[in-house]
Order: structure tokens, then C-alpha cells, then sequence
């Protein structure tokens, strides 16, 4: 009797959540969307999911990553001059640093500002087109997580209800201090940046370097063990990359890290926050890129940062 509850409630769940994704990629295609792939390839069976027919280069992880360069390129660079007012990424994985030199040579600045949304390898587009073109990016669900619907439903009704024009600013309530400056901490305001940090670290040293300095830095990774995090921590502090930001915030990193991001927040000398709504997880909410933001008191234990666009 057990086993067979079970197995109806799981039936249950599948069928609310997708009744849930088709509602979601409903009002996705109201939207005037292009979709892009810098990184891996894009699956056909979802795409059917999405409505969508492309010229996007589909295969494996690892064909995209060592062949059809150019070709990617040429796509990309397609999308970002169109008329399209939105441009989504399919998915992350691997391939975006490729790409970024072509990118970055090449002039953007006549083109239609866009928004441009995504998350994980699409990080280092998201920081170079807020940053030098003042385009709005956005760090949300990418496509192939609506075709899936593996997030969870505020993660993509924000997202939605900010392009529909239903909302302005995005927030996150869920802030935790994890250092005294945090906790003792009043209004702490700057503008808004971050993303996937293996992927910041890769901006370290190149034209597109993400800055920080006044900014409040939003961090997130997936599977990353301790030592490997606190690795990639300490080379962006010694790279400075810490010295002036307004504020850290932490979302998921997909693994039990929590004593080297307490260890982190005690050495650096700047407010250090945890959240659960945003990363690889189920919940990934939305955050901007240079986006005008605020952290306070939401109640005694908790804080919340709201962000809204200039």
C-alpha cells in the first residue's frame, strides 16, 4: 500500500509540475525572444518543448567545445546585432571564454541595447555587456531550465513578471550575516554584480575583468569541494577583487561548504551574507548586473537585498 501511495504521489508531483512548466513557457513565448548558445550544445527534443526552431549548433558538450568556433561565433554575433530586445541562452556548460575574445573586439556600441539573460558559463557575456554597453543582464533560468522545469516557481514567475513589465526590481529575503560586519551592519547599498565564480576568476586578468569595486557581489557555483573554493576565494582576494566591494552574498554551491565561507567571512573585512535562492539548485532567482541595490533588516535574523534596474 505503501509503495503504491508513493508511486501516486510522484505521478501527482509530475503532473503538477508540468502543468507548472507549460504555464511558465506560455507566457515565455509572448516574449520577443532570441535564443543564443555560446556554451554547449542545444538539445532538439527540448527545444520542441520550447516551441522553438533554430540554427543553433546542437551535439554533444565536447564537440562544441573543441570544433565550430567560428560558426559559434558568427551566431552570437548575429543575435547581439538583431533587433531582438531579448536574448536568453539556451543552457551554460563550457565555451563562452572562446568566445570572449571575438566578443570583446568586436563594436556593440551602435547596435539595440538588449537584455541578456543566463547563468553559470554565461556569466563572463553577463559582466562584459553591463559593464561596457550598459545593456541590462540578468543572471536567471535559462531556457533549457524552463524546458525542464527543474526550477522552482517563483524562480521563473520573477523573472517573467520582470520582462512582462509586472515588476521593476527583484529581491531576495532569505540573507543570513556570516561575519560581524554583516551582522551590525545597517543600509548597505552599491551596485550589483557576480555570477558563477569559476567563471569570474577566468575574467581575472583580461579586458573584460569583472569589477567590483562598490559592488554588491553575488557568488554561486556547483559540485565545488572545500579546497576548491577556498582556492578560487583566495585568488580573487589576492587580485583585489575584494578589497572595495560594498558587500558579498553567497547562494549555493551544490556541495557542504559552509566552514570555508564562514572562514572566508571572517578574514575579509567586509559584510558576508548567505542565501538559498539562487545558484544551481532549485531555487535561482534573479539577480542584475549593475543594477542599483540595497541590503537591510528585513526582521531580526534575517536581511533581504532589493535591486532595480537605473
Amino acid at each position: 500500500m505503501r509503495q503504491i501511495i508513493l508511486k501516486t504521489l510522484v505521478v501527482t508531483l509530475g503532473i503538477i509540475t508540468s502543468a507548472v512548466a507549460a504555464s511558465h513557457i506560455s507566457r515565455l513565448k509572448e516574449l520577443d525572444v532570441e535564443m543564443i548558445a555560446p556554451s554547449s550544445g542545444v538539445d532538439p527534443s527540448l527545444l520542441k518543448k520550447l516551441g522553438k526552431k533554430c540554427e543553433l549548433p546542437t551535439g554533444s558538450s565536447e564537440a562544441q567545445v573543441f570544433t565550430n568556433q567560428l560558426n559559434k561565433f558568427k551566431l552570437l554575433d548575429k543575435a547581439l546585432k538583431s533587433n531582438k530586445k531579448i536574448l536568453w541562452a539556451f543552457r551554460g556548460g563550457y565555451g563562452v571564454d572562446k568566445l570572449m575574445p571575438q566578443v570583446y573586439s568586436s563594436d556593440y556600441s551602435q547596435t539595440k541595447k538588449k537584455i541578456i539573460i543566463g547563468y553559470s558559463d554565461i556569466t563572463p557575456l553577463l559582466v562584459h555587456f553591463s559593464q561596457k554597453y550598459n545593456w541590462i543582464a540578468i543572471s536567471a533560468p535559462m531556457l533549457k531550465d524552463f524546458a525542464l522545469g527543474n526550477k522552482s516557481k517563483t524562480s521563473y514567475a520573477a523573472i517573467l513578471n520582470f520582462l512582462n513589465g509586472n515588476t521593476k526590481s527583484f529581491r531576495m529575503s532569505d540573507l543570513k550575516p556570516l561575519n560581524d560586519k554583516a551582522r551590525t551592519s545597517e543600509n548597505t547599498s552599491g551596485r550589483t554584480t557576480g555570477g558563477n565564480l569559476t567563471c569570474l576568476v577566468s575574467t581575472i586578468g583580461t579586458p573584460w575583468q569583472v569589477k567590483t569595486a562598490g559592488r554588491i557581489l553575488f557568488l554561486e557555483d556547483t559540485a565545488v569541494v572545500g579546497y576548491r573554493l577556498d582556492r578560487l576565494l583566495m585568488h580573487m582576494q589576492n587580485a583585489g577583487l575584494f578589497r572595495d566591494v560594498a558587500a558579498i552574498i553567497f547562494g549555493d554551491f551544490g556541495a557542504d561548504v559552509a566552514k570555508v565561507l564562514r572562514t572566508f567571512a571572517a578574514r575579509v573585512n567586509v559584510p558576508v551574507f548567505k542565501s538559498s535562492s539562487f545558484g544551481h539548485e532549485n531555487n535561482n532567482l534573479p539577480f542584475g548586473y549593475e543594477f542599483n541595490a540595497t541590503i537591510h533588516h528585513s526582521n531580526k535574523d534575517n536581511f533581504q537585498v532589493e535591486m532595480r534596474t537605473w
